[in-house]
């Protein structure tokens, strides 16, 4: 009883201790000592500058909203060190790294190549450089580029991929991130490790892809595959794939695949349409693996298939497809490539338009029965409904539904290739609703200050559902441009026009109050028929 009370008593000493660290890029030094009062400026800075010295196991470095630069640490703790955002807050990386650690919690960041210089590969990576055990990242956004309307095929193949968790260590968790217009979503390379709760959406390879031994990827939205063999992109798709870490050398095993919802497309007005593959695990021997709950609407064979499979289970799957012209029917298979023999598997209360499980000769088979769009639709919602209240119905830091398209605050208003308009201008038009111009240059300190004060406010962020927002650097364009359009204002500015692009508001600087009562004026007229 005595030691008991002496851990309980040192447990809560401990916790006394850990402290709260500050970075703020707007109002912090570098020389400061990363208090409230005195934050640090970014968290490259700290890093560079080797202030991590300061942070001890069990504290938490907090970040405010702003740039904060293109950041690669490492490190073993005794107790977790979080890096997260701090309460209300959106800070925005180039690139984050872990190379290797132990007990690193990272939570709520913004991460995305479009913030700095052009490079390949993942965005956001950890366990990759050295031994790592128990890092977690949850809550982050991660992405590309937010504005792909002028993507073709060649830029969907040449994307930044989302998020990598490496080949090194064990226990690592990716949980609840959103995954936004990528190569790859989700690379998991790590023994014994969890990928749950997240969202990859608009990609144009492969969702999630497992690739060692105890994986659980549980409770994940995967939806809108992009680019086709047609099209050049010579990439098998699948929502969630599986195959050795390094190919041919040995077994996969233990993997728990439950719960995951897959959608192919949710809008017959995508550009640069591709079908792809549900659950498609080719490259086995699989041993021990449980596929079980997921609901699955692709057009494609392989619905969920498991090749080489031994002692798995395959239950309660639902594989439909709403593309009815089409011909791919998805179904549920124990197929082969002759790596591993085929045995003591078990298939049970899955719905499919057909199963084919005739190379594993004593498989244990029973209440399979053909899929039918009302069994799809009801077993598609019961499990939207089960992730949304386990993780919420929007994922933080992006804001963004988990089911159902996307609409970016935001998008690019830049000069057309022949330097005569400015395309999202024009194409924001006469759509029946509010169009807002946000001018700014990126280098001034001035547009980071309006950014977190103005636009990120909530009552503004609420107006803007309701209204089409452009930024426009406005270095970018020529003098012409800038008189055409009648972007004259100082930034960093706003300018509001009704649906036919007649002006009604222009001013520099604006407060959160200020905008936000001008957009639920201008939404008004537009309501009563204004435009």
């Amino acid at each position: 009883m005595r030691a008991c009370l002496l851990a309980c008593v040192f447990v809560l000493a401990a916790s006394l201790h850990a402290e709260t660290f500050f970075v703020d890029p707007l109002n912090g030094k570098a020389g400061n000592p990363g208090t409230k009062a005195a934050p640090w400026r970014t968290l490259q800075e700290v890093v560079d500058s080797g202030g991590l010295r300061a942070v001890k196991p069990g504290d938490t470095i907090a970040l405010k909203s702003g740039f904060h630069g293109r950041v690669v640490i490492a490190g073993d703790n005794t107790d977790f060190i979080t890096i997260a955002a701090d309460e209300g807050a959106r800070p925005r990386l180039s690139y984050f790294e872990i190379t290797q650690g132990s007990k690193w919690r990272v939570r709520g960041l913004t991460v995305s190549a479009s913030f700095g210089e052009p490079y390949e590969g993942a965005m956001l990576k950890f366990a990759d450089g050295g031994a790592s055990s128990e890092i977690i990242v949850e809550d982050c956004f991660v992405y590309s580029t937010l504005d792909t309307s002028k993507w073709g095929a060649k830029e969907w193949m040449a994307a930044n991929s989302g998020i990598t968790m490496g080949r090194h260590g064990k226990g690592h968790v990716v949980r609840n991130c959103y995954v936004f217009n990528t190569r790859f979503g989700i690379a998991l390379c790590a023994e014994n490790s969890i990928c749950e709760g997240n969202v990859v959406s608009h990609f144009s390879a492969d969702g999630i892809r497992v690739t060692r031994d105890g994986q659980l990827v549980q409770h994940n939205v995967i939806r809108n595959i992009y680019v086709s063999d047609d099209d050049g992109d010579k990439n098998h798709d699948d929502a969630i794939q599986c195959f050795l870490f390094n190919v041919g050398t040995g077994t996969v095993r233990n993997v728990t695949i439950r719960e995951n919802l897959v959608v192919m497309r949710e809008s017959e007005d995508q550009k640069l349409k591709a079908n792809m593959q549900g659950i498609g695990f080719f490259d086995g021997p699989l041993i021990g693996f449980t596929v079980e709950g997921n609901v699955i609407n692709t057009s494609h064979w392989h619905g969920v298939s498991l090749f080489d499979a031994q002692d798995c289970t395959i239950r309660n799957n639902v594989c439909y497809t709403q593309w009815q012209a089409e011909k791919l029917r998805p179904w549920v298979m124990l197929g082969t490539k002759n790596k591993g023999e085929v045995k003591g598997n078990t298939v049970t209360g899955n719905y499919a338009y057909t199963f084919d499980l005739k190379n594993d000769k004593g498989v244990t088979a029973r209440d399979n029965n053909p899929v039918t769009e009302e069994i799809h639709t009801k077993r598609q919602a019961e499990l939207l409904a089960l992730i949304e209240k386990k993780y919420g119905k929007t994922v933080p830091a992006a804001g963004f539904k988990r089911l159902g398209l996307e609409r970016v605050k935001w998008i690019e208003g830049t000069a057309s290739a022949d330097g005569q308009r400015i395309e999202a201008i024009d194409a924001a038009l006469n759509q029946g609703r509010p169009v807002v111009l946000y001018l700014y240059k990126a280098t001034e300190k001035a547009a980071e200050k309006f950014e977190r004060e103005t636009l990120e406010d909530a009552a503004v962020n609420e107006q803007l559902d309701h209204a089409t927002g452009i930024r426009i650097n406005v270095d970018d364009l020529s003098r012409d441009l800038k008189k055409k359009y009648g972007l004259g204002s100082k930034p960093p500015a706003i300018i509001i026009l009704k649906p036919d692009g007649t002006p009604v508001w222009d001013a520099a600087g604006p407060t959160a109050k200020q905008l936000a009562k001008q957009l639920q004026a201008a939404r008004g007229e537009v309501d009563k028929g204004g435009g």
